[in-house]
């Protein structure tokens, strides 16, 4: 049994500091209270605090403009003008725990929404001509503030254009497939159809301004404070109490909605994870990547979420069991689709470690999916990602198999004692990984246990969005020469978080004052190197969708930085001819037409991704939409790849679950999908080689 290491935590002694603070300054208020009480805790606690000054101010101040109005639609330059009066003493205001650059922005912004009403009022009482050649840029970044208010109304008219052009582009469509299946059907004519899309938006922008009226104080103090987080690093987040509560509800495992993780990006929110065995996995056209544009209940007209905060379009999706949601998703190669969803109790059973058998001809590989590196951190003696791991590995060296893959994509991370211990079932003893703290005191955590559960051959899938403690394990494994690593170049985070209630900072005075996650600690490679930028790079590199876009901890702009320690006591294993095996493997690859249109592919939808022109023409609009679509269709035989491989259940999986039928309905699913990644088909024909040499 191996020794379950106990979980990073910071230790600083924060009671007797945190209390000689309470005894330094009287705060006044509750933003008084939270602003000192993060600043005290990044001040004193964080592994490379920003350094507090005009420059940060600066970032501050430029941060939280764009949080309030990404769009550019609200802000005049006047009121830009007016806030800039701020733009060096943020920094000032932080440490005397004021908060009055906040209070003018958000006066500001409250009033500046208020007038928009009048002017969404105004634009969609009087309608759209949509013969009149026109563009919307969606770059945002390169658009300046409007210089009055007439700039700003027409800012809207073309947003508001837009979003009816997309809705009549829609109907338009939905009625030639109907009069393709009916030739009887009479279709509407253009003017009617405008009337709806015009009346569909005006229900949609109406929802809109009622989320924003909906946003309280607290919610844009939320954002300010992050704007002030953020500067530390792209993981230090402060949670209001609201937010405090949601981090608790998504930490719990068991939820009602449809399973996935979402993300703002831009103007909408973006599909970030899809969760193993919710509805969304179940379902099977949600995708990673996708752009939620639209979101309806059941047969209600959508909602467009446009601009809406990340926590209102959560709140729009997720819903009571049995209840129907509708995404509108714009998908990355620039297709849109809509999205019917059941909403389910996402268990946490559904995202747990499993397993499968392959067999290729003669030999028979295992297949271990691991989503993340979960653990129960109140009651350590149930299951864990690393005891799971533990069975699984146990039951396919029962079978003989030949060798094992491990399926590290798309896992974000977790408990860093599950990857101690599970690293430690492919090696006799030794260092895992190394953990500096700010004051450069090193921990070489180390698998003492001398048992191997597994000593045949492993190879170790990961891609882009395998993170953190995904990182660690795949790393150690390469470091050894445990495993050849396959797949894209992994995410890049190696810094470790703590989770602090502030009213432990400055007491209950002003009442719940929300959380602090904050940076304690980096992770370093036992060869000394850090994973925090740099991340895993794969031994054998596979080609996929994510490969050309900035989507990593590197492109974050307050990244820490990488550095490197001394590599630790260590020895290596040996895997026969492994250059050789890994040249020879990468050079067919290489060569191989599936992947050479991945590449392709993943150029196009990187070059597709740069385009932020819209054209508010109909003609124009629809010709832009078919070429999209035409280019896409060159990569529809992506998906119709098949592989030759037979794939099973372990009997005792298919016993224990015998009478489950939703299990059998998943299984089913999850095995085709299987045989349908063109990723696990090349770890298998790794496998084969390198058992074969």
């Amino acid at each position: 049994m191996k020794k379950n290491y106990k979980i990073i935590l910071i230790v600083i002694g924060l009671a007797g500091i945190l209390w000689s603070f309470r005894q330094q300054q009287v705060v006044k208020d509750k933003k008084a209270a939270i602003i000192t009480g993060v600043n005290r805790v990044i001040e004193y606690a964080h592994y490379h605090p920003a350094y507090v000054n005009n420059d940060f101010s600066e970032k501050v101040f430029k941060e939280f403009i764009e949080d309030l109005d990404p769009s550019k639609r609200y802000f005049l330059q006047s009121d830009i003008d007016a806030l800039s009066a701020y733009k060096d003493s943020i920094d000032n205001e932080i440490r005397e725990g004021k908060s009055d650059f906040y209070k003018k922005a958000y006066a500001i912004i409250q009033q500046r929404q208020a007038e928009s009403v009048d002017y969404i009022n105004d634009i969609l009482a009087k309608g759209f001509d949509f013969n009149k050649d026109e563009i919307l840029n969606i770059d945002y970044k390169k658009i300046k503030p409007a210089k009055t208010k007439a700039e700003l109304k027409e800012r809207w008219r073309k947003y508001l254009k837009f979003n009816t052009l997309s809705r009549l582009y829609d109907k338009i469509k939905a009625q030639e497939k109907k009069l393709e299946k009916d030739h009887t059907f009479k279709p509407k004519s253009r003017k009617e159809l405008e009337k709806e899309a015009l009346k569909a938006t005006k229900k949609s922008i109406k929802t809109y301004i009622d989320a924003l009226k909906d946003m309280e104080d607290m919610d844009y103090f939320s954002m300010y404070m992050n704007a002030i987080t953020m500067q530390n690093d792209p993981h230090t987040n402060y949670f209001s109490p609201q937010g405090k509560e949601r981090f608790d509800t998504s930490m719990s495992g068991s939820f009602e909605g449809i399973g996935a993780r979402l993300q703002k990006d831009g103007d909408y929110v973006k599909i970030i994870e899809i969760i193993a065995g919710g509805p969304a996995w179940k379902e099977g056209k949600l995708k990673v990547g996708d752009l939620i544009q639209k979101v309806g209940q059941g047969d209600d007209e959508p909602v467009d979420i446009m601009g809406m905060r990340l926590s209102k379009v959560v709140k729009l999706i997720k819903g009571p069991k049995g209840t129907v949601v509708k995404l509108i998703v714009k998908r990355v190669d620039g297709s849109i689709e809509t999205i019917p969803i059941v909403r389910d109790r996402v268990e946490l059973e559904d995202t747990f470690a499993k397993s499968l058998l392959i067999s290729d001809k003669d030999k028979r590989f295992g297949y271990i999916y691991l989503p993340k590196f979960y653990i129960n951190f109140k009651k350590r003696n149930q299951r864990s990602a690393a005891t799971d791991i533990k069975k699984e590995l146990e039951k396919l060296k029962a079978k003989n198999v030949k060798g094992i893959i491990l399926d590290l994509r798309n896992n974000g991370g977790g408990s860093l004692s599950t990857v101690i211990d599970i690293a430690g079932y492919f090696i006799d003893k030794g260092p895992v990984v190394q953990v500096r703290d700010k004051k450069n005191d090193v921990e070489v955590l180390k698998d003492k246990d001398k048992e191997i559960i597994y000593n045949g051959p492993v190879v170790v899938l990961i891609n882009e969005l395998s993170a953190s403690a995904s990182e660690i394990l795949a790393a150690a494994l390469q470091d050894y020469n445990r495993a050849i690593i396959i797949g894209g170049k992994s995410y890049g985070k190696g810094t470790v978080q703590n989770l602090i209630g502030l009213n432990r900072v400055q007491g209950d005075a002003f009442g719940d004052l929300g959380a602090l996650k904050w940076t304690t600690k980096k992770f370093y490679r036992i060869n000394g190197g850090s994973t925090q930028r740099k991340g895993v790079t794969p031994d054998i590199f596979l080609p996929d969708n994510y490969m050309y876009l900035k989507i990593r901890e590197e492109n974050e702009p307050t990244a820490l930085a990488w550095d490197k320690i001394d590599a630790a006591d260590y020895h290596l294993y040996s895997i026969p001819q492994k250059q050789k095996l890994i040249q020879e493997e990468q050079k067919r690859i290489n060569h191989t037409p599936l992947f050479k249109h991945l590449k392709e592919k993943a150029k196009w939808i990187a070059d597709n991704k740069k385009d932020q022109t819209i054209y508010l023409k109909l003609d124009k609009y629809i010709a832009d939409l078919k070429k999209s679509e035409k280019t896409g269709k060159k990569f529809d035989s992506l998906t119709k790849f098949k592989s030759d491989f037979d794939i099973e259940s372990l009997p005792e999986d298919i016993q224990a679950k015998a009478k489950d039928t939703v299990f059998k309905h998943k299984r089913k699913k999850w095995i085709n999908a299987i045989k349908k990644d063109p990723y696990i088909n090349e770890a298998v024909k790794v496998l084969r080689k390198e058992t074969t040499q």
